[in-house]
């Protein structure tokens, strides 16, 4: 893995930055609090995301977003992968961000990021649920006061860690669910053994119930027989029944015509009275009438009504007429007498406004009287005239009243004379009918009497099916009783079947719960006499194995940063320090050489953990934070021949140490101005 470039915005003290990544040996120069270490957080932060809370003190105060985004080459194609940080009212959180991948871009959630990360650099799975990153932790980039705080821990916070990261507290992981397991298994055998108790008392119970069940085999069969006999008795009593049944049938069919005999002599004879009753009163209400010619009668009053009435019309149009030329010579009368009323008091004409002279008037008056003279003539003769059709009028009408009268005369006669014809049909229609039924009602005697004759001859059947039904029913209680005691020795028997068949599979599962007890007792004996030994074994073989390897390489990285002292690792991992052969506790070192112990400690930790994992994809990068701090001159010349040693593709080191630049391949300079850090310039 080697880091191209890292994109900030907002992360501590940086606003927007872009930083480049050379490989080789490269120095990030700066004064204290310009903003290198913020570089290495961000690069961790990018690949791991926040651990718990952390988000607080990578967010730029005062601002409510921030990103970082990192370009790294591995297995020589470059990768991108930007996380976000947003703020809200009580924290800082991790947003969604994204990983580009051959040139395909993925959105992911800060887990997912991680796993895809952590797959990438071919780190163990269960490196996503530890605490960020712990191989990227002691083999990339460790603060060297962290390492030297490892160093100063007491002997089981040091082991912890150290079997953290060399993933051997999996043994005592191992260890520990195994105990469980152990106490999980003894709780199990002390309840199978109680439940195996029930085994023998269980088999006891199995085998008296089989006795049972074979007596009830024994009852059953006899029940069976009894049962057969039975059902034979009832078959034959059945056919016995089924022979008489059709007798009764017959016997049944000839009451049954009897009652309808009977039923329809007394509907015949019922009839018959009624019959008699209207002949007798139809003989009393026929009369002889002589039949008129009423349809010619009829005819001829209708002609001489239709005269009248044509008469009538006649007079009453004359009538009309008249009365109308009386009203309008009655109209002339009265213009004539409003013309001379007009004129009368008239002095000047309202046309032509001339004088109107009496002489004028004279006439006028003269040919009105002479005009209203003969309208009264005329009027005379014809009120004459209407008295004439009045009298006309009314005596054609008193002529059409009488014709009227007559003709409702003729008309009463034709109904009474066909009403009086109606009854004499009806009388001859109903003594017709009373021939019939004196002819059904004979008949039906002598039907009534043929069939009484075969009843008397089969009256005792019914009595004998009777008999031979009661005989049939009796047997078929019988056979009702022994079908429910056969069904009461059936449930019996299935009482006792699945009694059997539920301690038989009872026993079954016990004789399989003992087989489990034993294979669990196997178990429990192989893990507690075995199993655990065996893991500790292992951790300590383990253990012996990384002690070795991790002592030569402390030896021989602290011998060329340091001479005239002595370094071994003791059983704990512990520094043991000796000069001139007495023992120096580390806190009695000089700060230069505390700086060197814990160098030292990370370097041959990094790489014990790197042959440990094999695969890792970071064996390429190593970041040292501060890592000449309190160094000589001398020591510092020493740190040249470590980087050569290293053979790393890509170190980056964090120092205010001016001497560093000598030895590094790039310079990467940073400052601080008003607050915000940015990176001033490269060399190299």
């Amino acid at each position: 893995m080697i880091l191209n470039k890292i994109k900030l915005e907002n992360i501590r003290s940086y606003t927007s930055q872009e930083v480049r990544f050379p490989e080789g040996s490269v120095l990030l120069s700066g004064d204290i609090g310009s903003g290198k270490s913020s570089v290495l957080l961000a690069v961790e932060f990018a690949l791991f995301g926040l651990e718990k809370g952390g988000g607080v003190g990578l967010l730029k105060n005062g601002q409510d977003s921030g990103s970082v985004e990192l370009y790294f080459d591995l297995d020589d194609k470059e990768i991108v992968i930007k996380r976000t940080l947003k703020r809200s009212n009580k924290s800082v959180s991790q947003d969604a961000g994204y990983i580009i991948l051959n040139g395909k871009k993925e959105e992911g959630t800060a887990t997912e990021l991680k796993t895809k990360v952590l797959k990438l650099l071919n780190y163990p799975k269960d490196y996503l649920t530890k605490s960020k990153g712990l191989i990227y932790k002691y083999t990339v980039y460790t603060p060297q006061e962290e390492m030297k705080r490892i160093l100063m821990e007491n002997k089981e916070s040091r082991l912890e860690v150290l079997r953290r990261v060399f993933d051997i507290d999996k043994y005592k992981r191992i260890q520990e669910n195994s105990n469980s397991f152990l106490k999980y298994l003894r709780s199990e055998n002390k309840v199978y053994e109680e439940r195996l108790k029930d085994m023998d008392v269980k088999k006891g119970e199995k085998k008296e119930k089989e006795g049972e069940l074979e007596e009830n085999k024994k009852i059953l069969e006899d029940i069976k027989k009894e049962l057969e006999n039975v059902k034979k008795e009832v078959e034959d009593k059945r056919k016995d029944v089924s022979v008489f049944e059709d007798k009764v049938k017959d016997l049944n069919e000839l009451k049954n015509q009897i009652s309808l005999i009977e039923n329809s002599y007394g509907h015949k004879a019922n009839e018959k009275k009624r019959i008699e009753e209207k002949i007798e009163e139809l003989r009393l209400e026929v009369k002889e009438v002589q039949e008129g010619n009423f349809e010619d009668l009829r005819k001829e009053y209708d002609f001489k009504i239709d005269v009248v009435k044509k008469n009538i019309g006649e007079f009453e149009g004359n009538l009309e007429e008249t009365r109308g030329k009386l009203s309008g010579f009655k109209a002339k009368e009265n213009h004539a007498c409003e013309v001379k009323d007009s004129i009368k008091d008239l002095d000047k004409c309202p046309t032509c406004f001339q004088e109107v002279k009496q002489e004028y008037k004279d006439v006028i008056f003269k040919s009105q009287d002479e005009l209203i003279i003969k309208i009264k003539e005329d009027v005379e003769t014809l009120l004459k005239i209407e008295e004439e059709y009045r009298a006309g009028l009314l005596k054609n009408r008193e002529k059409l009243e009488s014709l009227n009268k007559k003709l409702s005369e003729i008309d009463l006669e034709r109904v009474k004379f066909e009403n009086n014809q109606k009854k004499k049909d009806e009388l001859i229609k109903n003594e017709t009918i009373l021939r019939d039924l004196n002819r059904e009602i004979l008949r039906l005697e002598d039907d009534k009497k043929k069939i009484s004759e075969e009843l008397e001859k089969i009256k005792d059947v019914e009595e004998d099916y009777n008999k031979l039904k009661q005989e049939l029913d009796s047997k078929l209680n019988k056979e009702k009783e022994i079908e429910i005691k056969k069904s009461g020795i059936e449930e019996k028997r299935r009482f006792y079947l699945e009694s059997v068949g539920r301690l038989d599979f009872e026993i079954k599962k016990l004789e399989e719960l003992k087989l489990k007890l034993g294979k669990i007792k196997n178990i429990e004996d192989f893990l507690d006499k075995h199993f655990l030994n065996l893991m500790g074994i292992i951790e300590k073989n383990v253990m012996f194995k990384l002690h070795n390897e991790f002592n030569e390489l402390f030896k021989k990285w602290f011998g060329i940063l340091n001479e005239g002292i002595n370094v071994v690792l003791d059983e704990e991992f512990s520094p043991l320090i000796t000069q001139d052969g007495y023992n120096i506790e580390y806190s009695d070192l000089s700060g230069g050489e505390r700086t060197a112990v814990a160098l030292a400690y990370r370097l041959s930790l990094n790489q014990v953990i790197n042959n440990l994992i094999g695969e890792v994809k970071t064996k390429d990068l190593l970041i040292l934070d501060e890592p000449t701090e309190g160094f000589s001159t001398e020591q510092l010349d020493r740190v040249r021949v470590v980087l050569d040693e290293l053979d790393i593709k890509q170190i980056i080191i964090v120092s205010h140490e001016a001497k560093v630049e000598s030895f590094v391949d790039n310079i990467l300079k940073f400052e601080k101005k008003n607050g915000i850090s940015g990176a001033v310039g490269q060399s190299g």
